[in-house]
């Protein structure tokens, strides 16, 4: 059962991230416009077979449940380090642009920019590292 555990665990969650993922696209891309077009059940199918599509044909054509593991968890630094990071220096500098506030009874060392880009830095050069390490396999 060990063994069946991750490829269960992405059966089960592959509907919920397609969704997520094909309905966040959608926001994307019509924008202020997305209550006008989620009611239309074309687009929003469209979105999700987008979103959908493109990892069943991977997973047709790589058949190693290891290797997919590998790709994908390289990607957990990107989203680990870089996503905070670059949302805490667009929205600090939205906040300034609104004349907002800066500091809040949250505000810890980490909350600079120079330690969110050295973050942002350390993300990809260990997504780089270990893509590496997994390309050279």
């Amino acid at each position: 059962f060990v063994v069946c555990f991750p490829a269960l665990d992405v059966v089960s969650a592959f509907p919920l991230n397609s969704i997520t993922l094909g309905n966040n696209l959608m926001g994307a891309f019509y924008g202020r416009r997305i209550h006008e077009v989620e009611k239309n059940r074309w687009i929003v199918s469209s979105f999700r077979m987008i979103a959908s599509i493109p990892p069943i044909i991977l997973g047709i054509l790589v058949r190693k449940l290891g290797t997919i593991t590998d790709y994908a968890g390289t990607t957990g630094f990107i989203i680990t380090f870089c996503v905070p990071a670059l949302l805490y220096l667009f929205s600090r500098r939205k906040a300034l642009q609104n004349g907002f506030k800066m500091d809040t009874g949250y505000a810890t060392f980490g909350s600079s920019g120079p330690f969110a880009i050295f973050l942002c830095a350390f993300g990809i050069a260990m997504f780089l590292f270990v893509s590496i390490l997994v390309f050279q396999r």
